[in-house]
């Protein structure tokens, strides 16, 4: 069945799916924040799951307290995150507000979840929440075909209802 015969909620349920299997698979991904300058900054970042009780366009990284990307999440307070899966025939990149979450539970649970044994490094490390309002999907066979030609964005509104936006 292709995309056409799907309803639009259907369609948008396909795409989060799809989103939501790409991110589980991808343990690393690329955080861009806007340069001072106007440009963007981009830099790999191990992206932790959302926590417990939280939705799952909750998404967390670590980063150190004192960094230009921790001053351009200060100054800017959003971020795109993007995830592209292994076989090169997925990508999602997850837009949204970005928050530095200073409080060191925020940080040892995701450094204990990368294995890590707490030193000095995690004492100048600072949280950092990014609530997802945007996603924009290329996942072979789900999105919008040709696949990698035009965009397929999702949006979401302020309720947490998604919606596909027309290209």
């Amino acid at each position: 069945m292709g995309d056409m015969a799907l309803t639009p909620g259907r369609q948008v349920e396909r795409l989060l799916a799809a989103a939501r299997d790409t991110i589980a698979e991808v343990p690393y991904c690329w955080v861009v924040t806007a340069a001072e300058d106007g440009g963007a900054h981009a830099r790999v970042v191990k992206a932790f799951p959302n926590g417990a009780g939280e939705d799952f366009w909750t998404r967390w990284f670590l980063t150190r307290r004192l960094s230009r990307k921790s001053a351009e999440i200060r100054r800017v307070g959003r971020v795109t995150l993007a995830y592209q899966h292994n076989s090169g025939r997925a990508y999602v990149a997850l837009a949204g507000r970005a928050e530095l979450v200073d409080e060191r539970a925020a940080v040892e649970c995701r450094w204990s979840a990368a294995d890590e044994t707490p030193d000095t490094t995690a004492a100048q490390l600072i949280a950092v929440r990014v609530m997802v309002d945007h996603i924009e999907i290329h996942v072979c066979g789900v999105a919008a075909e040709p696949w990698g030609h035009g965009r397929t964005l999702l949006e979401r509104n302020g309720e947490g209802a998604w919606r596909l936006l027309p290209e």
